[in-house]
């Protein structure tokens, strides 16, 4: 069951995870759609050409009224194609079965408008020589229009369509009663050109290599179609894999990642800036909201700290319920990573005072966010198996750091940062205003103590 939506976060832009994965959960059906209008523009194009084209052959003939309004049918049977899948995209229901009787339905047409111009009017030709003009080519023209629709298997579906389709009409030259269709044995070269002129003369060979050709055609461009979605394929992956890093990096750093093979792979030491996160009294907090707006406020704070840490070119290791870890240096080292991590949590702490502004003034609760801030030497890289990887950081650092934000409530502080974070900062050229020394401190589960400054309350 879907959570009702409890927005106001309108300081806070949408995150960009869930926007890339609705985009690659829809790329097929839009690159069909947007292929499908395509080859009905083309269509559509081309049908005054042909025409023209159809006025200047037959010119004088009585049939030339039904090739046109054929041909009219024709560009509006793509019309009424596009239309019907559109429409199935925008209820999100399938219809193969319609869209397979459509393509039937344009080839029978075509085979219709062909064949029905020789046996519905009078000519002063017999209908057998209307084959020797080559009418089929232009089957294949239309058959190729369907390589726009993204799927092979509809490409093998029409080229057979039109194999079918084609086949009638030329069973009937053959029914008629003044056909030929064998030579006499014994005749010369000269006779046997002669006979195969004759325009009651059906070549039952040319029909089945009209047939052969049309169905290779439709494997070719099936073959190519599917060329073409495996590529769409490898660039979806992509996307997705760039969407899982932006889960956890800047999109600046994404760019990089994506662009350099194998830089998470090796399992490193170096030294980074870690901060923790958390909400003090969360648990308190959430015993007077219900679960629905529990969920939205955590959500509000995990926006909020994600946009400070990406904003600084920090890494989102990841959320720890109401609060997070994120370091400063990874996967890269850079000249701020210390300053960095300190601007983030000012950032962090500036977005949640903003936020508890609206909450209070709607008669909600304040949400109050302690930052802890340590900066050393951790390992870091792709830890798992085979089946599951994730990228780490671990190390004394990282407990250190954990510790230094639970004490914040001892220190009466908003930050709590050590020392060495301070000191590597001020290299840096961060902003230290408001932070105050507040002595030696023992850190739980370690022997050697820390100097820790911090951000009163």
């Amino acid at each position: 069951m879907s959570l009702p939506a409890i927005n106001d976060d309108e300081d806070i832009p949408p995150a960009t995870y869930d926007a890339a994965q609705r985009q690659t959960q829809r790329a097929f059906i839009r690159e069909a759609l947007t292929g499908l209008r395509m080859a009905t523009r083309i269509r559509l194009l081309c049908v005054p050409f042909l025409m023209l084209f159809a006025a200047y052959l037959m010119r004088g003939d009585a049939a030339l009224w039904f090739v046109e309004l054929c041909l009219v049918a024709y560009a509006l049977h793509g019309v009424a194609e596009l239309w019907l899948v559109q429409r199935m995209a925008d209820s999100g229901r399938r219809k193969p079965g319609a869209i397979h009787a459509m393509i039937a339905l344009e080839m029978a047409l075509i085979a219709f408008a062909m064949f029905g111009s020789q046996g519905l009017f009078e000519h002063p030709w017999p209908p057998q020589a209307f084959v020797d003009s080559r009418p089929v080519v232009f089957f294949f023209f239309v058959i190729s229009l369907y390589a726009f629709n993204f799927s092979p298997w509809l490409m093998i579906w029409a080229a057979l369509c039109a194999a079918v389709a084609w086949s009638p009409g030329m069973t009937w030259l053959l029914l008629l009663p003044d056909t030929v269709i064998t030579l006499p044995t014994g005749l010369l070269p000269g006779e046997v050109v002669a006979a195969t002129h004759d325009p009651h003369f059906v070549n039952i060979d040319a029909w089945i290599q009209d047939v052969l050709l049309l169905m290779l055609t439709g494997f070719v461009l099936a073959g190519v179609v599917w060329r073409t979605r495996r590529l769409v394929r490898s660039q979806i992956a992509a996307a997705r894999e760039r969407a899982n890093l932006a889960r956890h990096f800047a999109p600046t750093m994404v760019d990089e990642i994506a662009g350099h093979d194998g830089m998470l792979e090796e399992v490193h030491r170096q030294d980074v800036a870690v901060m923790f996160t958390d909400v003090v009294g969360f648990t308190h907090l959430a015993e007077t909201l219900e679960p629905e707006a529990t969920v939205a406020v955590l959500r509000g704070l995990h926006r909020r700290i994600e946009k400070a840490v990406f904003d600084n070119g920090g890494t989102l290791d990841k959320f720890l319920g109401d609060g997070a870890m994120a370091t400063f240096g990874t996967p890269r080292t850079g000249p701020r990573d210390a300053a960095n991590a300190l601007d983030a949590a000012r950032a962090a702490l500036a977005a949640v005072d903003k936020w508890n502004a609206k909450r209070t003034a709607r008669g909600a609760s304040p949400v109050r966010l302690s930052v802890g801030l340590h900066y050393g030497s951790v390992v870091l890289g792709d830890l798992g198996s085979n089946r599951r990887l994730e990228y780490a950081v671990i190390g004394d650092t990282v407990n250190v750091a954990a510790r230094i934000e639970h004490m914040t409530r001892a220190l009466d502080a908003r930050i709590a940062a050590s020392d060495s974070l301070i000191e590597r900062a001020r290299e840096q050229g961060a902003d230290l205003a408001g932070l105050e020394a507040t002595g030696t401190h023992d850190i739980r589960g370690r022997d050697e103590s820390v100097v820790l400054w911090r951000l009163p309350l």
